[in-house]
């Protein structure tokens, strides 16, 4: 189900909760203070810009949630959501968060593809299938597109979780300045 703008709210807790420990998060906003209050506001900000272009689906009310941009929908912004002004003053560092996601941008495909940004299941919900639900009903988007899809995570143990879906391992790369290790995936269809 699409996620409406009054859901943001709810939302965006599930994601803070779920991505407190992703290395791509923890790297490019910073782990100092409250790491699950920055990210919830972080994605309550990305959200608000994403949920009324219809790139967020929610499943069993909330409990997960994935934001999948179709390849037409990047021209939807003047600026990246995750580049918001918001966002990037709960940063360390915004510098180093501007050239991380430049640099994991730099390695997207040149064609176009859908990308999976983000999915989030409540830590206490996960292992029931609402993930790979969320990952399935994108992954027949692209398909009916006849369009590959992307992500890029920094948790290794996805690789082989996104992999029981077609996904396969592009390319891993170490992020600049000492940062961490980041699995971009591909599936075609």
């Amino acid at each position: 189900m699409d996620a409406t703008l009054d859901r943001v709210g709810a939302l965006a807790p599930v994601f803070g909760r779920a991505f407190v420990e992703e290395p791509m998060t923890l790297w490019s906003l910073g782990g100092h203070g409250d790491v699950e209050a920055r990210l919830t506001s972080a994605f309550s900000c990305f959200l608000e810009q994403v949920v009324g272009l219809g790139l967020v689906s929610e499943a069993t009310g909330g409990v997960g949630a994935a934001v999948w941009i179709p390849p037409d929908r990047f021209k939807d912004w003047a600026v990246h959501p995750w580049s918001h002004p918001q966002i990037i003053a709960v940063a360390e560092d915004g510098r180093r968060y501007d050239a991380f996601w430049d640099w994991v941008g730099c390695h997207h495909p040149a064609q176009p593809v859908w990308l999976l940004d983000s999915l989030a299941v409540e830590p206490a919900a996960q292992g029931r299938g609402l993930g790979r639900a969320l990952v399935a009903a994108g992954l027949a988007s692209a398909r009916a597109d006849g369009i590959s899809a992307f992500l890029s995570t920094g948790t290794e143990r996805n690789v082989e979780i996104y992999g029981r879906f077609g996904f396969r391992l592009a390319e891993a790369a170490d992020a600049p300045e000492g940062g961490p290790t980041i699995y971009f995936m591909r599936w075609d269809p």
